[in-house]
């Protein structure tokens, strides 16, 4: 047991870090840039496709008994300590998407001449039994060596649309995108950082897609959204 344990903690301390370039795009603007644009996001689109965070506490029991019983009548208040927290990823594929449109797809000045708004579909995970197995049956010893635990494979539809001020849709594209990546010590992530490091690829590689196709139809969105 202490083997196992010593060996997880070396697991998570061990990986790599989420890094700046993982949860940001590349910055390089189009050819052919969009006027200014106000950017929309759904937030429960978002959280319904990740979540909408957590909650860490501790409870503490407050209460005083009577009688011969001291447990008898027992009046008892309950007191939660903690701390709410947020899905990362959520702002992760906000603060893609803004500095996708802000940078890459459209001028930050002048009026805002429409909206482009991101919404998420489809999101799948599936991961590697052909790691854990070899994992396991060494008792995760071989994983010290940098054989990765686990192969992490996501799944995602991406969908952004281009409205003008009079609210009407000029522009839409879809885009289904698929990436992986390792749980594993030295040159991979932990079981935490996994998740969110194949999220931000996923938005950033759709995005990144969509931005091309956007260039090549800039003449005809202008027009539009004139």
């Amino acid at each position: 047991m202490k083997k196992f344990l010593l060996i997880s903690f070396i697991m998570l301390t061990a990986c790599k870090s989420i890094s700046y370039n993982d949860v940001n795009p590349e910055i390089k603007p189009n050819s052919n840039l969009l006027p200014a644009l106000i950017t929309v996001v759904d937030m429960n689109n978002l959280e319904s496709v990740y979540s909408s965070g957590g909650y860490q506490g501790i409870a503490n029991n407050y209460g005083t008994g009577y009688g011969a019983n001291p447990w008898a009548g027992w009046a008892q208040t309950t007191v939660v300590n903690g701390t709410s927290y947020k899905d990362a990823r959520v702002n992760d594929v906000i603060n893609i998407f803004e500095k996708e449109v802000k940078e890459n797809i459209s001028s930050p000045y002048g009026e805002k001449k429409g909206y482009v708004a991101l919404k998420l579909g489809y999101r799948g995970n599936d991961t590697s039994i052909f790691y854990i197995l070899p994992s396991m049956l060494s008792l995760f010893t071989i994983n010290i060596l940098g054989f990765p635990v686990n192969e992490i494979t996501q799944s995602l539809e991406v969908q952004v649309e281009i409205w003008n001020n009079k609210k009407e849709l000029i522009a839409k594209y879809t885009e289904n995108v698929v990436n992986s990546d390792f749980i594993a010590m030295y040159w991979g992530y932990n079981e935490t950082n996994i998740w969110r490091k194949v999220a931000a690829d996923n938005i950033k590689q759709a995005l990144e897609k969509i931005r091309y196709k956007i260039n090549e139809d800039a003449l005809t969105i202008k027009k539009k959204l004139k």
